[in-house]
């Protein structure tokens, strides 16, 4: 009997190997597809969309504020150059309105001073 014994511990003997001790369960989060999400696109698009109209309303305000100041540029020239014609005008009035001047032109049209129908103006 010892010889049936000893074979059949050299048969059991390879069978039974020694189990691999079981690793206890790890919660470990599903893996992730590769990619972005439905909200992460959603969330890319609308800041997107919000950078753009920001860009776009800075560029338009930009040009209204050239363009405004292009218009009082030109408003400015077109004043001074007013007041200059109105400056060289009032000269020509002083030059024109002198006595000697209006006394000549009086002289040469036959007219006289008669000293009662002299009124005196001030400012």
């Amino acid at each position: 009997m010892n010889n049936n014994l000893a074979r059949e511990l050299e048969i059991d003997v390879p069978l039974r190997s020694p189990e691999a001790p079981k690793e206890s369960p790890v919660h470990m989060p599903a893996p992730r597809k590769a990619g972005i999400t439905r909200i992460e696109k959603l969330l890319v698009v609308s800041v997107s969309i919000v950078v753009f109209a920001l860009m776009t309303f800075y560029i338009s305000q930009e040009i209204m504020i050239s363009t405004l100041n292009r218009t009082l540029q030109d408003k400015t020239v077109t004043i001074a150059n007013e007041q200059n014609v109105n400056e060289n005008l009032s000269q020509e009035i002083q030059e024109l309105s002198r006595y000697d001047r209006v006394y000549e032109i009086a002289k040469k049209a036959g007219l006289t001073m008669n000293e009662a129908n002299i009124r005196n103006v001030s400012k």
